[in-house]
């Protein structure tokens, strides 16, 4: 096992904030190159595509991302239970997994791809390749993704209210593993809204962003509770580990750790002893 050496990386300016991404190998350049082409294609269609993924409803977006956004929330439906989140959960994951797809054609042979925005990433490492912990993503998300282990491929994302999408759930953090970022993204946030179940939140601000105030318009947008009963902790936790687990039977999701009031779980194969950012001191 070796760390990834970040070669070459850049930065776009793109909703829902800065898209960064990198690339190690013979083929970091021309990776880079695709990717700053792919970002400016995809910025022209992304509030539009944001837009209407809050709304909902059947219109199809225009933009590459938007379409991926609503293909990787598609498995989502049919589960059974409470309402899922708007498919906007889904399109900062998207626009990083349409990014790297780039990023990957051009290069030819690379040791790794990384394409981050907001609380998502998607991720490319070859066999025995480490991510590096100046990894420029969230540093909550690139302790999580390096505790998976070196080689890791799809996407991760992160959820809960300290995250940047609302969630209607109390859970301080949740992070997630799947197939793709888009996957990883949209699953965070239902992970993180299946607390709710287990433990009613106090009513929180609505999102300043309007895209997601859009999103969210007429749901119950969780804030921080305050003092937090330990057998409602684990509630809480036990509530969303549900539906993680039942996630990871549907192959949507392939790992996950939760975080509420210095309490943990765990789903999937991930060491929650790793995750030193998610300040816990009981995991189960």
């Amino acid at each position: 096992m070796y760390a990834a050496s970040l070669q070459a990386e850049k930065t776009f300016e793109i909703w829902p904030g800065k898209l960064s991404f990198a690339a190690g190998g013979a083929g970091a350049r021309d990776a880079l190159d695709a990717a700053t082409d792919m970002a400016r294609s995809l910025a022209r269609a992304v509030i539009e595509d944001a837009e209407l993924l809050a709304k909902g409803g059947d219109v199809l977006p225009r933009g590459v991302a938007g379409r991926h956004a609503l293909e990787a929330v598609a498995p989502f439906r049919d589960m059974q239970g409470g309402a899922l989140p708007p498919s906007l959960a889904a399109l900062p994951g998207a626009i990083c997994d349409v990014v790297l797809d780039a990023m990957r054609r051009a290069a030819g042979e690379a040791d790794f791809f990384l394409v981050a925005l907001g609380d998502a990433a998607a991720l490319h490492l070859e066999p025995g390749i480490q991510l590096k912990a100046d990894a420029d993503m969230p540093p909550v998300l690139g302790e999580f993704a390096r505790a998976l282990g070196p080689g890791i491929q799809g996407g991760v994302a992160l959820g809960g209210i300290q995250a940047a999408m609302p969630s209607c759930g109390a859970l301080d953090k949740v992070a997630v593993q799947s197939k793709s970022a888009a996957h990883a993204g949209f699953a965070a946030v239902l992970v993180a809204d299946a607390a709710a179940s287990g433990f009613a939140p106090p009513k929180g601000a609505a999102p300043r962003d309007r895209l997601l105030a859009a999103g969210w318009a007429g749901r119950v947008v969780a804030g921080a509770p305050g003092l937090v009963e330990p057998e409602a902790i684990w509630d809480a936790l036990s509530a969303s580990a549900r539906q993680a687990s039942s996630l990871r039977d549907r192959r949507l999701l392939s790992a996950a750790a939760l975080g509420f009031k210095g309490r943990g779980r765990t789903i999937g194969p991930v060491d929650g002893d790793r995750l030193l950012r998610f300040g816990v001191s009981e995991w189960r």
